[in-house]
């Protein structure tokens, strides 16, 4: 899983899928997730902005807004055609998710886990069963 972890609606729902995984994989099964830590040290000031992709003709950042539960990320595509500049926006929240707990929810549901560094600043949770 990509940075999906934190596209669930709450941490229950993040609950239950660690308890389907861990109900659907065989022993030696592996549960494999990644998603940024917006816990340990949330982003400040002009941190906050992230260019995420960049081209010729478009232009892609985010800035993040911190919540106690969820960061809402607020997605904005600069683009050009024909001359004419152009801007699409959207925003949606993600969880909040310690890696700690994740970890620690994951080894109370019978895997053997471990933290590793993932691409792009990104936490990989590697999970046995």
């Amino acid at each position: 899983m990509g940075d999906t972890l934190t596209h669930l609606p709450d941490v229950a729902a993040v609950e239950s899928l660690f308890g389907a995984a861990a109900d659907a994989l065989v022993r030696g099964g592996t549960f494999v997730t990644t998603f940024r830590d917006y816990v340990s040290a949330p982003s400040q000031g002009a941190g906050r902005f992230i260019l995420v992709h960049s081209e010729d003709t478009r232009i892609m950042t985010c800035f993040l807004e911190y919540a106690d539960k969820v960061v809402k990320v607020h997605d904005m595509l600069h683009g050009r055609a024909s001359g004419i500049g152009h801007m699409r926006v959207s925003s949606y929240p993600k969880l909040r998710l310690s890696p700690d707990w994740v970890v620690e929810t994951l080894k109370s549901r019978g895997f053997g886990v471990r933290r590793e560094t993932g691409l792009g600043g990104m936490i990989r949770i590697v999970a046995q069963r």
